[in-house]
């Protein structure tokens, strides 16, 4: 398999990408840009600007936050996953922590790249979107749930 193909196939296999047309795949293709990270590595730092979106290409990564000083692990992802996105969509700095979970492979895509992509496909939009609200509420639920235990009262 070629780099090409490979890096298509790595779009190809991303949810988020699932609905982009060959003209699509293309442009977004054209734009990636191929990062290897060994295990261990910080790929993105909570607190951080973010200026790219990230997909994984191959290998696995570990989402975390912060809570009280303590590391919360919030996802494990592997290929075609992405990455990056709150900040991208927000504007705001990183919103959490990924490392490379032993080595791997990413392909990245600038904010400017993302923005013009979204704009030229609405479905994509949409699915991002989607995907961040949902990734929200999976992270409020895990942020809350150590506070929900502290709380019962005694006897249950």
């Amino acid at each position: 398999m070629t780099t090409e193909d490979s890096v298509l196939s790595a779009i190809t296999d991303s949810h988020l990408f699932a609905s982009l047309d060959d003209e699509g795949r293309r442009r977004l293709m054209d734009g990636a840009r191929t990062v290897h990270f060994d295990g261990e590595q910080v790929i993105v730092r909570e607190g951080d600007p973010g200026e790219a979106l990230y997909v994984v290409k191959d290998g696995k990564v570990r989402v975390t936050t912060t809570k009280d000083g303590v590391a919360v692990h919030l996802a494990t992802l592997e290929r075609g996953a992405c990455f990056g996105e709150v900040s991208l969509l927000s504007g705001r700095p990183r919103t959490a922590t990924v490392v490379a979970d032993g080595r791997c492979t990413m392909l990245a895509f600038s904010r400017v790249q993302i923005e013009e992509l979204l704009d030229a496909f609405p479905k994509v939009r949409r699915r991002l979107e989607t995907m961040v609200i949902g990734r929200a509420k999976d992270t409020m639920r895990k942020l809350t749930r150590p506070l929900a235990t502290l709380r019962r009262p005694s006897g249950e």
